[in-house]
């Protein structure tokens, strides 16, 4: 699942993966990411802690996204998990007309077995996810891997966000 949020200056919606799989090969499993938007205090905004996956529209962009591994996981040693948060820049205000996206800015956190949320941990620092708001039209995903989608062909790279029939009219 990908999480996408597009965006004008005025709506922003964010789609996100509740699964991410871990780096080192062997013992590691998936496991159950959590996130929640929080401001510029640190205060929730919207829904708490979520796992769920698919598409939300908000009047801005969120700032900051906090980040942890659901409760009730068994981390293996070494496993990691990474989580992204990228920004696009694209044609039109919504999904139909996005049409080209141009990614401006990208973070990427590592989860291992101190971010899984447990009882008494409620008040902790979570790792925390920011990146460029855009200046007009503009789409954030957060996803569960460290591929940095841009269109580039070099490894970590991979294909960048594009609907065809957007705003540039379906043209390559």
């Amino acid at each position: 699942m990908l999480a996408a949020t597009a965006f004008t200056t005025a709506a922003l919606p964010l789609l996100w993966a509740g699964t991410a799989s871990a780096t080192p090969a062997g013992a590691c499993q998936s496991a159950t990411v959590q996130y929640r938007v929080v401001d510029a205090d640190g205060n929730t905004v919207g829904a708490d802690w979520t796992s769920q996956g698919g598409f939300r529209q908000w009047d801005s962009a969120p700032g900051t996204v906090e980040v942890r591994l659901a409760p009730g996981q068994t981390v293996g040693d070494g496993c990691k998990y990474p989580v992204s948060l990228a920004e696009y820049t694209t044609e039109g205000p919504n999904w139909q007309t996005s049409g080209h996206q141009t990614l401006v800015d990208k973070a990427t956190v590592y989860l291992t077995a101190a971010d899984v949320a447990d009882a008494g941990n409620e008040k902790r620092d979570w790792q925390k996810l920011s990146v460029k708001t855009p200046d007009c039209y503009g789409q954030i995903d957060l996803y569960g891997d460290d591929i940095t989608y841009d269109g580039k062909q070099e490894e970590g790279h991979g294909p960048a966000p594009y609907q065809p029939g957007g705003a540039g009219g379906g043209r390559v």
